[in-house]
């Protein structure tokens, strides 16, 4: 596994985008765990690593089970990546 600092920034900034996504997602089922089912990543323009970005988490859906959320990295106001996930709610 390669360490953190050695990735480009478009991954690093991929790990911060689902890292807010899942803690969304953790807070939202609460006192429930979260296991992903599934993740897309879509890169809509290059990433800077010494640009400030704005992480956006969402809920999209919840049934009982399941969780369907995403979020979107901004830098500079603009879109740069965009993720969509699927966690399942574990029972307690």
């Amino acid at each position: 596994m390669q360490d953190r600092d050695s990735l480009n920034a478009d991954e690093r900034l991929a790990l911060d985008l689902m890292a807010a996504i899942r803690a969304d997602a953790e807070a939202a089922c609460a006192p429930h765990a979260v296991e992903m089912v599934s993740v897309t990543i879509d890169v809509s323009a290059a990433a800077y690593a010494d640009t400030p970005t704005e992480l956006e988490a969402r809920i999209d859906r919840r049934t009982r089970t399941i969780l369907f959320t995403g979020g979107l990295a901004l830098q500079n106001g603009a879109p740069v990546m965009k993720a969509t996930a699927v966690y399942r709610i574990l029972p307690e």
